[in-house]
C-alpha cells in the first residue's frame, strides 16, 4: 500500500495538513465566498478547528484523509481536499471532498487533485468506492464529478438541502 500523506502531480503538492496550514484552513473554511454553493451556512474559526482535528483524527486512525492542497511552483495553500472513509447510504465509501480559495477557482486543481485520489484509492482501497456528495445547484463541484468520470447515482435531500451522490467503482483487476 502506497502512502497517501504526501502526493505529487504535475501542478500540485497534496500532503497532510500540518499545524503551519491552520490559518489557510480556517480562511477557507470560513470565507462566505466558498460556501455560495455548498448548500450549507458557512463555518465560524471555532467549527473550522474542530473539523481540521476531525480531519486530522481521520489520518491518525485510517491512514488517509483529506490533503493540504498546495502549488508545486509556490507552494501556496489551494485549498484542501482529498479522501476520507464515511458510510453513506449504508455502505462503507471514500468520500471525495475539495473546497479551494477563490483565486485558485477555474485553473483545474479540483480535477487535477481527484485524478491522483481516485488513482491512490483504486490501488490501495479497492473495495470501497469513492464518492462525491454534492449540493445539487453546485454547477462545478458536479462538473469536477463528471469529468473524473463518476456517475450520477442518486438524488436526495441531506439535511434540507437537495443534494446528488456521485460514484467511481474501482475497475475489476
Amino acid at each position: 500500500m502506497s502512502d497517501p500523506s504526501e502526493i505529487r502531480t504535475r501542478r500540485l503538492l497534496l500532503r497532510r495538513p500540518l499545524p503551519a496550514d491552520t490559518e489557510a484552513f480556517v480562511e477557507v473554511h470560513t470565507s462566505a465566498e466558498t460556501h455560495v454553493l455548498s448548500g450549507f451556512g458557512r463555518r465560524d474559526r471555532a467549527e473550522s478547528l474542530r473539523l481540521l482535528e476531525r480531519f486530522q483524527l481521520d489520518w491518525d486512525t485510517c491512514g488517509v484523509g483529506y490533503w493540504t492542497v498546495l502549488a508545486t511552483s509556490t507552494r501556496a495553500v489551494l485549498g484542501f481536499g482529498g479522501l476520507r472513509h464515511a458510510v453513506d447510504e449504508g455502505e462503507n465509501v471514500l468520500n471525495l471532498y475539495f473546497r479551494f480559495l477563490p483565486a485558485a477557482w477555474g485553473h483545474g486543481y479540483a480535477s487535477e487533485m481527484g485524478h491522483a485520489a481516485i488513482r491512490w484509492a483504486h490501488r490501495n482501497r479497492p473495495a470501497h468506492p469513492v464518492v462525491i456528495a454534492t449540493a445539487a445547484h453546485n454547477a462545478p463541484a458536479v462538473r469536477v464529478a463528471e469529468k473524473l468520470g463518476f456517475e450520477r447515482v442518486l438524488e436526495r435531500v441531506h439535511e434540507g438541502v437537495p443534494e446528488v451522490l456521485y460514484r467511481s467503482t474501482a475497475p475489476v483487476m
